[in-house]
């Protein structure tokens, strides 16, 4: 499935702004560096890790491919950190070749073409930088996930729910990455040097919460009378048997650090 998330892009910059401040301290006990860094995120959508990253001394050039989520961005962090975006895809940076330090990807690889994405990190990550690739998302843990997922199943075209992106094309996960990642990456000279997870709530109004559902894929991916219909659904469940209530929803942020052993040619 095909999925613009310009659609949904001020939902997507306030409804998943839930990068918990955690991840940060995180990395850094492992070594990397975030202070003074040259970084570049891939489909960095409207900024949230980026903004976060500068926040703590890194300097950010984000690409992104939707002109509404870069807007969107611009506007959320403004002009007092050292965030560039830039109009682009991860298979086609445009970037300066080995000019990065850390090159990150949230929520977004199992998106891009992962051959050519893997060719265009080694060309513009320095020899022994990092590339750290992440996903997060609510866990089906709760009545109201579980509740919310069957409504947008039967919304569905075919009545399925299935796994984003070429995720869809795995049959074993390793924390929340396809075992075929990694393969790729090893053949590539990437060493694995961490994998972690972190587990964390997010409070929803009703409100939010459906602001929150409208930015998934499989929302995001339906027609617009479609993706009305589906929320205004999950909304009167909502309404008719939680009222007025705050939902307490866990969530998952699955990490892994690789190092680039790829030295160039001369």
């Amino acid at each position: 499935m095909k999925v613009d998330f310009g659609n949904v892009a001020d939902n997507y910059l306030k409804y998943r702004n839930d990068i918990p401040e955690r991840l940060i301290p995180e990395l850094e006990m492992r070594e990397v560096a975030i202070s003074g860094s040259k970084v570049a995120e891939l489909g960095a959508g409207p900024g949230l890790l980026s903004k976060m990253l500068s926040a703590r001394g890194a300097v950010i050039d984000a690409v992104e491919p939707s002109p509404e989520l870069i807007e969107a961005g611009r506007k959320h962090i403004g002009d007092e950190l050292e965030v560039v975006f830039r109009e682009g895809y991860a298979e086609d940076t445009g970037l300066i070749e080995e000019n990065y330090d850390i090159v990150t990807v949230m929520r977004a690889w199992h998106w891009f073409d992962r051959e050519a994405t893997i060719k265009e990190v080694q060309r513009i990550l320095k020899p022994g930088g990092y590339l750290i690739i992440m996903d997060s998302g609510f866990t089906s843990a709760s009545k109201i996930v579980k509740e919310s997922m069957k409504t947008i199943q039967n919304y569905s075209p075919d009545r399925q729910i299935r796994p984003a992106g070429t995720k869809d094309n795995t049959t074993q996960m390793i924390n929340s990455f396809p075992v075929e990642w990694f393969e790729e990456w090893k053949t590539s000279r990437f060493d694995l040097m961490e994998l972690f997870k972190i587990d964390y709530d997010v409070k929803f109004t009703n409100e939010e919460w459906i602001g929150r559902l409208s930015s998934v894929s499989w929302v995001a991916g339906m027609k617009e009378k479609q993706r009305k219909n589906t929320l205004a659904r999950v909304a009167s469940y909502l309404e008719e048997h939680f009222p007025d209530t705050v939902h307490t929803i866990p969530h998952i942020l699955s990490v892994a650090i690789l190092k680039n052993k790829n030295i160039k040619n001369d």
